[in-house]
């Protein structure tokens, strides 16, 4: 139809015209075709061209027609036509058809206002017509005159009853009134009109109430009637308003305005919210913004002022609304829309006004936040959040430094200045009042804290830390100081009042201290340290003279949070202070007592924590160069003094220079004032390795120290944690100058106390001297610095020759250590960071001296020299690079055979630097000599420079695989911390090669990949090119998918000249290791590519696609390490790939994996199970299903059985299952027909352990029957494994074995049901493994059945033994009774508690002898617990089963399946013979009620806990009803004894 009626030139009416009507069956879309149809034919018949213009033309004259007006069919697909053509009329044909269109429009939409699907019609192509008025002031007067009749009849149709009537024309009039913006002669009277649409509608309801007040009992029906419609039209027209108002002229606006506050005089609340909110849409109206861009000189400025109020008359409005009690009044029928609506009124209000007029908004801002506040504490959440944003917004956009200015100043003599009225607002959210939304008035109140400071007023935030301290402390104190008055007073009444209101104000200042701590750290961030320390001090002092209690608190927030503050002032108040507290602990140690330790001890404590505050405190000190000089001294002599306080002092150190480097350093400053290497980045603060936790002792103890990390990225220095923070906004190179200068003073002494204290501190210990000598040395003077590396050398030279001297040296060194190796490796370290302010010379003697260390035999040597040389690597890239070939040649010459275990994850942080400088080496680099790696220059074909550069290359990648392969096999290591750091390294490479070359990305590669570069590869990586065989997918979803990572050309070389990217590159080299001679190189190479999968799956989908048929050939060897590499490759694809591309692969994966689906020796009969679950999840069971071998479908219809079974459990054990396999069928086809990765919450994260590990590996869905059927003694049962006292048999027997051998109770961990501890038979089993006794049933005992398997069901069958007494089968079998050491032989008594413990047997004696309940005889007689379930025994009263009584009863909560049929605390011991209620008896033991604790109730389930506690309410309420009758008793026994008394009283004789 389109290009039949519209073609290309009708501006596309035809197609839109097609696309909402061409395809509906509806009789009114039919006409409209029918109608452009018509229209087109018209148009061509007369010769005219089709275009928007002509349908305008032809549509208008058709609509003039008599005939056309008279059908409403017509007249409404001629309108629905005429509303698409007309936004594509040119503006200038609709201004000279402007009166007309309008006249006709205005008379269509009268004709057919019943309607409302013309009406509808009408009302758009009315506002198209009129928003093209003309915008210049001569014409747009007088044109808009003939639209007078049509914009009024758009008026009406505002508040029309029908919904999309009075949208259509609300947006009608919208669009009217932006179009006159550009028209100022035209806006004026539309303005007009609006005004007296509104004074018509808005007094509607007031005038009606007044009617209806006035009005009789007969009128009353209509008078309501009344009021119900002029409140609706009036909402209707505030509705329209809402978007209106801020488009009006500024005069008509303001009366409005006028209009919309008289009905707040109503008190209706939802015409106060509709009012409300159109009122904030006036005030939050901004400028011109884009409506005016087009205007001219003459309309910018009406444009201008038709969007905003006058500042006047927006502050005369927020005063109207602040002093309109009825919007504030409190009570539980407020509008919460209404209360939202006022917070964006003054929100935005405010906004403006504080730009317009400061003086104004600083009059009323306090009023507003008063306001406010309460709707913090509002029983809405929403209502809350918005109050908190609109308080936020007022401080943060409202309280300017013009506002400010004008707050301070005071009202006069009687008030106090705004400002702080603010302040005391802000701080009452704070108060009891509002503990419950402290959480939402704690961010209005660090905003606060945060303004005040910028704007330099942080003496009038004091109001707001007394109660964030308050907050911070808690009132547990207070709680306690109210419990001890109210007792003393002897009020008990009050203590519990007292007690229970603190309490629950302590309990909600602990709910929010960690914000009120955050808020804290803001005051001290933004109002300064001494501003805080005022308001609330320490009071240690005072504490310790016995008065309040002191603010201890306050030491670590400080230590957090202070920054750019006054150093002298930690060195005048502070400091004093903690030496005060040390003076005093030496007084108290000294005085010795247990009470004097005690306090001596916090008293140490708290001086550490002042000395801690130390570094926060230097951390870009505004008075840094005279404190530090003034108090230098001070800090000298307690590091002499003071060994404790070394490390704090070393790290404030450390600190200061790290600053003052990183601001020079980002100034351009040269070497000569930055050194030549970052500290921050590189250093001992880093976690480059330090002496942390090896400190370079000697000793190969020490191979599990986390000092270092592998890949030491370089820190962000505006954020790192050493340089303390972004620099802040007063701190630039001049101070940074003037802080150097002061630090330099000092530092050459520094450096010879801290190496004298690196070198007599132990290996643990050196990690802060070794961060502040590497500080200091790098903005040290190179002079100053090279007489101590000179030192270190020499002595570490001396070490090395007394080493290998056949005699003993006379004066051999002694410093560093207690052998020669710790010696060494502290000299070789020290020498390192003493090296950071020196330059490359240095660096090369110490290169010398780190050779030997990395052959040394001594594990702690060797580590300590691959460390030293891979922080140098690191921190001096310019160096390595000029070094190499003499780098590479210690990497891959003799120490690559001799590095021991210990220092092989030092090794791989070396490689990672040494792999970034072969990708940046350029073809001439030395390095790439053939010298390295032993070969001869091969001569290649082609020109010189070509075969240069191919040479280059090829070496260049024959280095880098050479490394790579052994990245690859430090996965194997021993060692977990080197597995993780092989892996880590493994990933970090991959994403620098992907980035250093990111390759044409995966679409392309899989479009034009050739195979002869696959047939270049090695043999095992071969056919697993970027290529695929579904390469007609959409290539761009691809290249999303890919994340901008490639492929890599194999044959070219260097690094960026490849042609499929670093990222495939560096998975051929890994590869590479698939055809290596050994099962280990093999499993390795495996492992590592599942990791790089694991992470690459997105970018390198397809290339591992094609990778799995390679990989899954490898399950047909015989070598168990690389299947299980091998299975856990395939479990990462399984977790990883898309499913479109893992459901080809399923019948190879399949068909590799089920060759060992019965082998059970390292789990593999698990780990197989594992993953065919997993693809049944990812792929759906039918797929799986399709491509499962005949003799393996029971192994699917388990997992389908046991997932159906989960899904039951989810959903609740009383819901009906219906199918067994049901929802997870469901499920796993929804699963299936997903293209995406799997993002799963278990596997987002990498696990080696749970990847390729013999356990289950947090399988999801394996569940018991997973640990039923692993291990070699697997047992398929088809009830599943069997629960005995709440865990699996299989569990029972690992769970004792590890208890026996870890000597205490362990419970077991796992999949299955949670162990039982109500059960009296599990608790004595817990019993028994706390005392060290073998539980009954464990292996490896003589009683211990025989466990046989029936050959033809497989299910497992025990073999009973006789008893020792000879009698024979049948129902007179009986299981062996287990005797313990004692011969005392009941597993169903209290005598279990005493297992274990010495003189046994004198215990049981004395038990024999007692009549306590607890030693009572409850002696089970013929069976033998076995894990807590009796095996088969009989007890006198029932029989015992897993915990449960079979055969007794239970009466009041006392269990009558013991002796005799009565159980020990059975109430009929107590019952009194011939009389009612309790009785001692023989056992003088006061009479009780025994209630056995009922599992139910730790049920989160109300029904549940209230069934369990039925037995209770009974006994408590037979014991009341008996305490009533025993009273009732006592009082007539009194009485009649007090009557008989009379009786027998004798007389008074007359």
């Amino acid at each position: 139809m389109v290009s039949e009626y519209g073609g290309d030139a009708d501006g596309g009416v035809a197609a839109e015209v097609a696309m909402r009507f061409g395809r509906s069956g509806q009789p009114d879309s039919q006409q409209v075709v029918a109608v452009l149809k018509a229209i087109t034919d018209v148009i061509r018949a007369e010769g005219l061209p089709v275009s928007p213009t002509s349908y305008f033309a032809a549509i208008m004259s058709a609509l003039e027609k008599p005939d056309t007006q008279a059908s409403q069919q017509v007249s409404l697909a001629m309108l629905t036509l005429l509303s698409v053509v007309l936004p594509r009329v040119p503006a200038h044909v609709l201004r000279s058809k402007f009166a007309g269109a309008a006249q006709l429009l205005g008379a269509l939409l009268a004709a057919h206002k019943e309607e409302a699907a013309a009406a509808k019609a009408a009302l758009g192509c009315l506002a198209a017509v009129l928003a093209a008025a003309d915008p210049s002031s001569s014409s747009g007067a007088s044109s808009w005159l003939a639209a007078v009749p049509g914009f009024n009849a758009l008026l009406v149709f505002v508040t029309d009853a029908r919904p999309k009537v009075r949208k259509r024309a609300v947006g009608g009039l919208v669009e009217v009134l932006a179009g006159l913006q550009r028209a100022p002669g035209a806006l004026g009277p539309a303005s007009d009109l609006v005004l007296k649409a509104c004074q018509r509608v808005l007094p509607g309801p007031a005038a009606a109430a007044h009617a209806a007040a006035a009005a009789s009992n007969k009128q009353r029906a209509a008078a309501e009637a009344a009021i119900t419609a002029a409140v609706a039209d009036a909402l209707h027209l505030l509705g329209a308003l809402k978007q209106a108002l801020p488009l009006l002229a500024p005069a008509a606006a303001k009366a409005v305005t006028e209009l919309m506050l008289k009905l707040y005089s109503l008190k209706q609340p939802l015409l106060d919210r509709h009012v409300t909110e159109a009122l904030a849409a006036l005030a939050g109206a901004g400028g011109a913004g884009g409506l005016g861009a087009g205007a001219g000189a003459g309309g910018a400025g009406g444009g201008a002022a038709a969007s905003r109020l006058a500042a006047s008359d927006l502050a005369d409005l927020i005063t109207v609304v602040l002093e309109t009690e009825s919007l504030w009044a409190a009570g539980p029928g407020r509008d919460p829309g209404l209360l939202t609506a006022l917070g964006r009124l003054l929100e935005a209000g405010f906004g403006r006004l504080a730009e317009a007029d400061p003086a104004a908004a600083a009059a009323r801002l306090p009023r507003a936040v008063h306001a406010l506040v309460p709707g913090l504490a509002a029983e809405q959440d929403g209502v809350r959040f918005g109050t908190s944003q609109a308080l936020r917004s007022l401080i943060l956009d409202s309280l300017t430094a013009d506002v400010a200015a004008a707050a301070r100043r005071p009202r006069g003599a009687a008030g106090p200045a705004p400002l702080s009225s603010l302040v005391a607002a802000v701080a009452g959210s704070l108060s009891s009042r509002y503990q419950d939304a402290w959480g939402m008035a704690l961010p209005v109140v660090g905003a606060l804290i945060e303004r005040l400071g910028a704007l330099g007023a942080a003496e009038a935030a004091a109001p707001l830390l007394v109660p964030l301290g308050a907050i911070v402390s808690g009132a547990v104190d207070a709680a306690d100081d109210a419990d001890a008055a109210a007792a003393a007073a002897g009020d008990a009444t009050a203590a519990a009042g007292g007690a229970a209101a603190t309490a629950a104000a302590a309990a909600a200042a602990a709910a929010h201290s960690g914000a009120a701590e955050a808020t804290l750290g803001v005051a001290i961030k933004c109002l300064g340290p001494e501003i805080v320390l005022k308001v609330l001090p320490l009071q240690i002092t005072e504490a310790l003279a016995g008065g309040p209690e002191p603010r201890t608190w306050l030491l670590p927030l400080l230590r957090r949070h202070v920054r750019h503050a006054r150093l002298g002032f930690w060195f005048k108040e502070l400091m004093p202070l903690a030496q005060q507290l040390g003076a005093r602990a030496a007084a108290l140690s000294a005085a010795g007592g247990a009470a004097a330790g005690g306090l001596a001890l916090k008293c140490r404590t708290l001086e550490l924590q002042i000395w801690h505050c130390l570094p926060a405190f230097i951390s870009w000190a505004t008075d840094l160069p005279a404190a530090y000089a003034a108090g230098v001294n001070s800090l000298a002599a307690a590091f002499a003094n003071r060994p404790d306080l070394q490390p704090a002092i070393c790290a404030a150190l450390a600190r200061a220079c790290m600053q003052v480097r990183h601001v020079l350093a980002a100034a351009g400053r040269g070497p000569e004032h930055v050194g030549h290497a970052d500290p921050a980045a590189h250093g001992p603060a880093s976690g480059a390795g330090s002496g942390g936790g090896s400190g370079g002792a000697g000793g190969g103890d020490d191979d599990d120290d986390d000092d270092a990390h592998l890949a030491a990225t370089p820190e962000d220095a505006a954020t790192a944690a050493a340089h303390g923070g972004a620099p802040p906004e007063g701190y630039g190179e001049e101070a940074a100058e003037a802080a150097l200068g002061a630090l330099r003073a000092f530092n050459a002494k520094w450096l010879s106390v801290l190496c004298a204290a690196y070198l007599a501190a132990g290996p643990e210990a050196r990690a802060p001297f070794a961060a502040a000598i590497a500080a200091a040395a790098a903005v040290t003077p190179e002079a100053a610095v090279a007489g101590y590396f000179r030192a270190a050398l020499q002595k570490l030279t001396k070490l090395i020759v007394d080493e290998a001297a056949d005699v003993p040296p006379p004066d051999p060194v002694t410093e560093g250590g207690g052998d020669p190796g710790a010696r060494r490796s502290a000299f070789l370290e020290l020498a390192l960071w003493l090296s950071y302010g020196l330059g490359d010379n240095a660096v090369d003697a110490l290169f010398k001296a780190v050779k030997s260390a990395l052959v040394h035999p001594e594990p702690g040597v060797q580590k300590r020299g691959f460390k030293v040389l891979a922080v140098l690597c690191e921190a001096r890239s310019p160096w390595l690079a000029k070094n190499l070939k003499e780098v590479l040649k210690q990497l891959l010459g003799p120490s690559a055979v001799t590095t021991l275990s210990a220092a092989r994850r030092h090794r791989l942080r070396l490689i990672r630097p040494v792999v970034v400088a072969l990708q940046r080496a350029g073809d001439d680099c030395e390095a790439l000599s053939s010298d390295v790696l032993g070969v001869e220059d091969q001569v290649m074909e082609g020109g010189e420079e070509e075969a240069a550069a191919r040479t280059a290359g090829g070496r260049r990648r024959q280095l880098v695989a050479s490394l790579v392969a052994d990245i690859v096999l430090c996965t194997k290591e021993a060692n977990m911390k080197t597995r993780a750091a092989a892996y880590d390294l493994l990933v970090g490479l991959a994403h620098l090669m992907d980035q250093a070359d990111p390759g044409p990305g995966l679409a392309r590669l899989r479009a034009g990949g050739g195979s002869g570069r696959r047939r270049r590869r090695a043999p095992g990586s071969g056919g697993m090119g970027g290529s695929s065989d579904d390469g007609e997918e959409d290539e761009d979803d691809e290249d999303e998918e890919a994340g901008g990572s490639g492929d890599m050309e194999e044959e070219d070389g260097g690094a960026g000249t490849s042609g499929k990217g670093g990222l495939y590159e560096f998975f051929s080299m890994v590869m590479a290791g698939l055809v290596a001679t050994t099962p280990h190189m093999v499993s390795a190479t495996v492992m590592a590519l599942a990791r790089l999968t694991f992470e690459f799956a997105a970018a390198m989908q397809h290339v591992v696609a094609a990778l799995l048929p390679p990989v899954l050939s490898l399950l047909r060897g015989k070598a168990r390490e690389i299947i299980k590499a091998v299975l856990g490759f395939v479990k990462v694809c399984a977790m990883r790939l898309p499913v479109e591309l893992l459901q080809p692969q399923l019948g190879p994966i399949l068909e590799g994996m089920l060759m060992w689906a019965e082998d059970s020796k390292n789990k593999f009969k698990l780990k197989v199970r594992v993953i065919v679950e997993r693809l049944a999840r990812r792929c759906g069971f039918d797929a799986v299903a399709a491509v499962m071998p005949a003799g393996d479908a029971k192994l699917l219809a388990h997992i389908r059985k046991e997932a159906a079974k989960k899904q039951r459990r989810k959903a609740g054990a009383g819901s009906e299952a219906g199918s067994e396999a049901g929802d997870e069928d469901g499920r796993s086809r929804r699963s299936a027909g997903r293209s995406s990765m799997a993002r799963t919450a278990r596997a987002s994260q990498w696990g080696e352990t749970a990847v390729f590990s013999s356990e289950d590996g947090g399988s999801e869905g394996a569940g018991g029957a997973a640990g039923g059927r692993g291990g070699p003694k697997s047992v398929k049962s088809a009830g599943g494994p069997r629960s005995v006292a709440g865990r699996s048999a299989a569990q029972q027997r690992r769970g004792g074995a590890g208890a026996a051998g870890a000597g205490g109770v362990r419970l077991a961990a796992g999949g299955g049901d949670p162990l039982d501890l109500l059960d009296a038979s599990a608790s004595r089993q817990l019993v028994r493994s706390a005392a060290g006794v073998r539980p009954a049933g464990a292996g490896g005992g003589a009683g211990e059945p025989a466990f046989t398997r029936d050959p033809a069901t497989g299910k497992m069958v025990i073999a009973e033994e006789q008893d020792g007494d000879g009698e024979g089968g049948g129902a007179g079998r009986k299981r062996r009774r287990g005797r313990d050491a004692s011969g005392y032989d009941s597993d169903d008594s209290d005598f279990d508690d005493l297992k274990g413990v010495a003189d046994l047997k004198y215990a049981m004696k004395k038990a024999g002898e007692s009549k306590s309940v607890r030693f009572a005889e409850a002696r089970s007689q013929g069976g033998r617990s076995m894990g807590g379930r009796s095996a088969g025994g009989r007890s006198e009263g029932g029989r015992s089963m897993g915990g449960r009584s079979a055969g007794g009863r239970s009466e009041g909560g006392r269990s009558t399946a013991s002796r005799g049929g009565k159980s020990a605390h059975s109430g009929d011991r107590f019952k009194a013979k011939g009389a009612q209620g309790d009785v001692k008896g023989k056992s003088k033991v006061d009479p009780y009620a025994y209630w056995t604790l009922d599992r139910r109730m730790l049920n989160r389930r109300r029904g549940k806990q209230a069934a369990a506690s039925a037995k209770l309410e009974s006994i408590v309420g037979g014991a009341q009803a008996g305490a009533l009758k025993g009273a009732k008793a006592k009082r007539a026994r009194d009485g009649q004894g007090a009557a008989k008394r009379q009786r027998t009283m004798p007389g008074s004789v007359e």
